[in-house]
């Protein structure tokens, strides 16, 4: 609890001497407004949009009731007999946008969180996300510094599919460029800090083989043709660090190349124009490229191979939306024996609006671990798993603040290499959204970290 402390003060402190160094340096330029740079025209957006005012704060807030319903098996095949259970979570986010002056704006998130199972009590828990960070937006540049803490119990990963206790403490910072209408530089840092408790696999501390610190840059380069299509080039440099001694063998480096496209979309249209749009605009983003996974321990292998993150959506017909999905990446494994695993997802999913109030969705989507075989790499080939789940949803937005959805998802898992591996895992419920989400600034993300289109439990 002290370390958290001391965290939060030192969060706190550098945030509050960034803002008062940047100010000092570019008081002279706050004349120019917000909304010159495309994430300053989102970040003013989103101020206007806040729905509540108090003082001068702008408000966004919700009540979200989550996955409310049966689930036959909430560890997912992880001990030898399914634990079915009723279990929801509750929370409460909520965030304060308070404009300093007409470019600089100071941004708070907090979201309380309660997840609650009936009759598997140890599963119960508090969780909560903070995250603080302060926009400037100028004529030609845009920056945003911030940090945020974390501390919060969920599904680990597609490897361990159970509840874990995880904390990060994160410290980033993005400076955009916007050197004429059509091109744009951005260059982004991360430094995150993860901290694992409260759950021991194959007799080994998670704590032991997964506490780390990850520090990631990118330099990104931006081409907008047009007002619907933004096309960029990632260059990308990654280190991760482990604290435990017998978890070193795992530092590495990452070096990864990326391009992709993000779609456009203007959110603010009149009723009158929604009535001439007969489909739905292509949305989302595509970022593909290739990545080198580098071990510093001489006695494993190296990986490399193509990674990707895509999310898109677009009409199909009137009233009818298609997506897909697709990402592929390299992650940690929780093998004591294993240094990474490859992680693979993709789906499609399809919705019809019935009414001007209900939606129909259904989604289907796959996942696949590969581990590296051979010697030398400490992994396991016979781990190599896959998964499939069906999902169907129904959503009402009763009034333009409540919205429930209606849920039903069947999935499966199974180890490759193992013949009669599988276990299955339905879920029946309820979600439940009363106010407005969180506002998100379009601003720079790295390659793989853009905003997901959810395909699945």
């Amino acid at each position: 609890m002290g370390s958290g402390r001391n965290m939060r003060r030192k969060i706190l402190c550098s945030s509050a001497l960034l803002v008062m160094q940047t100010w000092l340096v570019l008081i002279p330029r706050l004349a120019y407004g917000q909304g010159n740079t495309w994430a300053g025209a989102s970040l003013a957006d989103i101020v206007d949009t806040a729905p509540w005012r108090l003082g001068a704060f702008r408000i966004n807030a919700a009540f979200e009731m989550s996955n409310a319903g049966y689930d036959s098996d909430v560890y997912f095949g992880y001990l030898d007999r399914p634990v079915p259970d009723y279990a929801f979570s509750a929370g409460l986010p909520i965030q304060l946008l308070l404009p300093l002056s007409k470019a600089v704006v100071l941004d708070l998130f907090e979201n309380p969180q309660y997840l609650f199972y009936a009759e598997t009590g140890k599963e119960r828990a508090w969780n909560n996300v903070f995250r603080g960070q302060v926009h400037f937006a100028f004529d030609r540049v845009y920056i945003q510094l911030g940090g945020g803490l974390s501390n919060v119990r969920e599904r680990l990963s597609p490897e361990l599919n159970v509840n874990v206790r995880q904390k990060e403490d994160s410290l980033d910072g993005t400076l955009l460029w916007q050197a004429s209408q059509q091109i744009s530089l951005a260059l982004l840092y991360g430094s995150s800090r993860f901290n694992y408790s409260d759950i021991e696999f194959s007799g080994t501390s998670l704590a032991v083989v997964l506490n780390r610190k990850e520090n990631c840059a990118d330099f990104i380069a931006y081409f907008q043709p047009n007002a619907k299509l933004r096309f960029f080039a990632d260059g990308q440099y990654g280190t991760y660090t482990f604290e435990e001694a017998a978890a070193a063998f795992k530092d590495a480096r990452s070096y990864s190349v990326l391009s992709g496209v993000d779609f456009v979309v203007e959110e603010k249209r009149s009723a009158r124009e929604e009535q001439r749009v007969p489909l739905e605009p292509l949305k989302g983003s595509i970022s593909l490229g290739y990545k080198r996974f580098d071990i510093l321990s001489p006695l494993y292998a190296d990986g490399s191979g193509f990674v990707g993150m895509a999310n898109v959506s677009a009409g199909l017909l009137r009233r009818t939306v298609g997506r897909a999905s697709l990402s592929r990446d390299y992650d940690f494994s929780v093998y004591s024996e294993g240094t990474f695993y490859i992680s693979s997802n993709y789906g499609a999913g399809i919705s019809r609006q019935l009414s001007r109030r209900a939606t129909l969705s259904y989604n289907l989507s796959f996942s696949r671990g590969e581990y590296p075989g051979g010697a030398g790499t400490g992994g396991s080939v016979a781990q190599n798993f896959r998964s499939t789940s069906h999902d169907f949803n129904l959503r009402l937005d009763l009034t333009r603040n409540l919205q429930i959805t209606l849920l039903a998802v069947l999935s499966e898992r199974v180890y490759v290499n193992q013949p009669g591996s599988g276990r299955n895992r339905n879920f029946f419920g309820m979600s439940l959204r009363y106010g407005l989400p969180v506002g998100t600034v379009s601003a720079p993300k790295r390659g793989l970290s853009q905003d997901s289109i959810p395909l699945g439990f």
